[in-house]
């Protein structure tokens, strides 16, 4: 969890234009409902000369990796994130922002697909990016963190992703901040910070990590 979201086009948001001084580019500004594992989305991440939009593969692809997982690394749990091979050097070194406007999630056992959506601006999910070469290609991909449930999504599934406060962008993605000043942000969202809507959709559910 989560295996589907939704995208405004975040170029178009001044909320995080005037929070990260990003400039703003025309070619990130592509709304899309539904955003699924391996599709190209949009990601915010710490550059040479601050902070960047950037597009990325949503799977992580670790640089270490001989072949592409047939599975995709789409989830990755903050409790062991940096245990795991897979995930403990990006973590480190290579944080990132997956910004979107709405995440979706499926009565177990049924079709029926809710949406979470914030209830002011628009949500800062937590990830981690790699760069992989496949031959002379550069293939850059990102995972989004998950954390335990808050009250709002517990009935309908045990984890969320790791939404972060517009406060706690920069300190996310610096590379000076302390594990332990990293951990303290991932943790779940406030309740009265998110809704769910039943917008009755039937999307096909992949596999929960």
């Amino acid at each position: 969890m989560c295996n589907a979201y939704g995208t405004i086009g975040y170029s178009r948001s001044a909320f995080v234009h005037d929070l990260l001084g990003i400039p703003r580019n025309l070619d990130y500004d592509k709304p899309r409902k539904v955003v699924r594992p391996t599709d190209v989305v949009p990601v915010i991440r710490s550059g040479d000369r601050g902070p960047e939009q950037i597009s990325m593969r949503w799977g992580l692809i670790p640089a270490w990796s001989r072949q592409m997982p047939e599975r995709p690394l789409t989830n990755a749990r903050s409790e062991t994130v940096d245990e795991l091979k897979s995930f403990a050097e990006s973590f480190r070194m290579r944080r990132c922002i997956m910004p979107g406007d709405e995440f979706y999630e499926w009565i177990k056992g049924t079709k029926q697909r809710l949406t979470f959506r914030p209830v002011q601006e628009e949500f800062l999910f937590a990830g981690l990016w790699d760069s992989w070469k496949d031959g002379d290609n550069l293939v850059e991909s990102c995972v989004m963190l998950t954390t335990t449930a808050n009250d709002v999504m517990a009935p309908i599934h045990d984890r969320m992703p790791v939404i972060l406060k517009p406060e706690d962008c920069i300190r996310w993605m610096a590379a000076d901040t302390a594990v332990e000043d990293l951990r303290a942000l991932l943790v779940p969202l406030n309740n009265d910070l998110i809704t769910l809507v039943d917008e009755g959709g039937s999307l096909k559910q992949t596999s929960l990590f």
